[in-house]
């Protein structure tokens, strides 16, 4: 755009001066011809076919001198090329046809080439300084969104440790009141127990009858707040994790999509098929590498195991066998997965097309008839 707006005051100062030593109806010929030039130099973009233009209309300028006017303009798509040398062509046409300028026509034609190759050195350097912004820009809006992303996987991990920090305290002092006060209570019932068998009095009895029944009640309080402490504290992310740091057998990749935490029962659920899912693997397939993905959508969960493993002809027909009817070899740990799959209303789905697929969808609680929403 910059080269086209020098184009343009070049073709108006060239103009200017031209119509003033040239009124003859052939006048309008150069300005065609530069205007013919300009424009197949500025859709090609070529430096050759520039330096070609300027060579066909210096040849004309020799033969006709007064168009040597508008030489500049055509010799303005050279300059600052390999072939700028040329520009000194409208020196050479000066000297050759001498006696056909005038003093001022020869110093116009000169200014005008000077403010050609200004304009011309000014916009390249300009062009380059907009290439060099433009990049920085770039570079500048890519770091920003490199750091952003960055932000928000730090704080992703921040709470995703919070999290597990705080799953993990749970998970220990669960087992701190089970080892301590769990066992303080149940060794008080024994005592309470063992006074009841031994004492005499009636009134003694009765009470020590009252104070087994409270410690009976608290050590049930107590034992249920572990168990639901205990509960909460598995986190499904960490306890797949934990298997796959402990699968040798293969290369596993973990796909791990899910915002809000799964019921208690399907997390075990899941983490039970997938200790059954790896068993099999090792047992029964040769794979090099194997996936696990865990999805949560509006309505339902997903559980993908796939491995890209082989199996036998007489183990495909089993599969085949329970694909069809539903019946299955429990040797293969599909009865364990589909009993676990049934009683979450759920469906099982398994593919041998390219190796070994299970996919496993869950509906989440509340949200298809017969199921109950659960308190997570």
């Amino acid at each position: 755009m910059n080269e086209l707006f020098d184009k343009i005051l070049l073709f108006i100062s060239s103009m200017a001066i031209y119509l003033m030593s040239d009124y003859s109806i052939y006048a309008v010929i150069p300005v065609i011809l530069t205007v013919l030039l300009s424009c197949l130099s500025y859709y090609y973009e070529s430096d050759r076919i520039s330096l070609y233009g300027c060579i066909a209309y210096a040849i004309i300028c020799y033969f006709i001198p007064a168009y040597i006017i508008l030489l500049p303009l055509v010799l303005y798509d050279i300059i600052k090329s390999k072939y700028q040398a040329f520009t000194l062509v409208i020196i050479v046409l000066f000297i050759i046809n001498a006696g056909h300028y005038t003093l001022s026509y020869f110093l116009f034609s000169i200014l005008l080439l000077l403010t050609a190759i200004v304009l011309k050195v000014k916009t390249v350097k300009l062009n380059a300084l907009q290439v060099d912004y433009n990049e920085l820009r770039d570079s500048s809006s890519s770091y920003s969104q490199l750091l952003e992303d960055k932000n928000q996987s730090i704080l992703k991990n921040q709470d995703y440790e919070i999290n597990l920090a705080t799953l993990n305290e749970r998970n220990r002092i669960s087992k701190e009141i089970h080892d301590n006060i769990g066992h303080l209570l149940s060794r008080s019932i024994l005592q309470v127990g063992a006074l009841l068998t031994i004492t005499k009095e009636e009134i003694i009895h009765d009470e020590l009858s009252k104070l087994k029944k409270s410690l009976s009640q608290g050590m049930d309080d107590i034992r249920n707040s572990i168990h639901n402490m205990h509960d909460e504290s598995v986190d499904l992310y960490s306890q797949i994790e934990q298997l796959i740091r402990e699968f040798t057998f293969c290369k596993i990749n973990f796909d791990y999509d899910v915002t809000r935490p799964l019921p208690i029962a399907l997390r075990y659920c899941f983490i039970a098929v997938t200790k059954e899912a790896l068993a099999n693997i090792m047992k029964h397939s040769d794979a090099t590498k194997a996936s696990i993905i865990i999805r949560e959508h509006p309505a339902l969960y997903q559980l993908i195991i796939w491995d890209n493993g082989s199996i036998s002809e007489q183990k495909k027909s089993h599969i085949s066998q329970y694909l069809q009817t539903s019946e299955y070899k429990t040797e293969m740990g599909l009865r364990n997965i589909a009993d676990r799959v049934k009683g979450f209303n759920g469906n099982l789905n398994i593919s041998t097309d390219d190796g070994f697929k299970i996919f496993i969808t869950i509906p989440v609680p509340g949200t298809v008839p017969g199921t109950k929403k659960s308190n997570i």
